[in-house]
Order: C-alpha cells, then structure tokens, then sequence
C-alpha cells in the first residue's frame, strides 16, 4: 500500500503544505492508516486523503496556537518593556510580566489598550464601550494593582472595610 498509494498522497499533502511539511503529513497518515488496518477500505487512496486532510487540519491548528502564544508573549514582553513612570520602571522585566498575567481580564486589557495600543483613554473607553470616568478608573485601578506587592491582600479586588469594634 505504500509503494501504491504514498506518491498520491505526497501529491495531496504538497498542494495543501508545500514540499517541505508534505512527507511529515504522509508519514503520520501511513502512521495511523498501520494503526487503523482493519478499518481501510479496498481501494484506501480516498480514506488515505481523508486521514491525510485531518492530519492537515490538526497542523494547522496546532501551528495557529503556537503563533498566538508567540503573539501573546511578545505582547506581554512589549507591555513589560514600556515603563511610563518610576514605579513601573522599579519593576523587573519578569516581576511585570508575572504581574501582568496575575491581572484580572478587564484591568489587563485597560492596560494593553494604552500602553500597547497607544490609544488615549477616550479612545480605549469607546473600545470596551465604556463612559472615559469609568476607563480611567479601570486604568488607575490596573496601575494600582500592576505596581503592588504580591499578596493575598493586593490581590482581592474589592475594598474592605474595617470590622467595628463592639463594646
């Protein structure tokens, strides 16, 4: 079968990937047409295309989440590059970054919106569909907890007020 029907599947998996990543596709397709032997049909070429589509889809897949975490880490290392003020700059590459990735979804968007994107609060606040009051708030409070200590404090969003003493 290999002998008879790999060149046919080469052909397909070159169209699809180009020379260089069509024979890790037929190879993983042979792969699982050896691991699903009793299944194959009589003439296998249109299952071996198949089988070869998904293994083609499965890369793509896989390539598409490799360069978003690529995307994503370089955002957050241009994100922990830029230090605006002294109390950003007093934090270390790695302890922002940490930092960064410890912040709740919508103060870390805040943060990206104008340091990464470069918008002015106004712009960022008709991004999120938010009043410019509430962005900026939003922004100081990403600031606040960007720049402050890691604790169990530091890390509970609501304020809380002091317990009464009772008599």
């Amino acid at each position: 079968m290999w002998h008879a029907e790999a060149p046919r599947v080469l052909a397909f998996a070159s169209r699809h990937v180009g020379a260089d990543a069509a024979h890790d596709v037929v190879a993983e397709t042979f792969m699982i047409a050896w691991r699903r032997w009793d299944d194959l049909p009589a003439p296998p070429i249109a299952w071996l295309l198949v089988a070869a589509r998904k293994v083609i889809q499965n890369r793509v897949r896989a390539h598409r989440r490799s360069r978003a975490l690529v995307d994503r880490i370089a955002l957050l290392d241009g994100v922990a590059a830029y230090a605006a003020d002294s109390a950003d700059a007093a934090l270390t590459r790695r302890e922002a970054l940490e930092r960064l990735s410890l912040l709740r979804e919508q103060h870390r968007e805040a943060l990206l919106l104008v340091s990464w994107d470069g918008l002015t609060n106004d712009q960022a606040a008709t991004v999120l569909g938010i009043t410019p009051a509430a962005f900026r708030r939003r922004l100081s409070r990403a600031r606040a907890a960007l720049v402050a200590p890691a604790s169990p404090e530091a890390a509970d969003p609501e304020p809380r007020l002091p317990a009464q003493e009772l008599s």
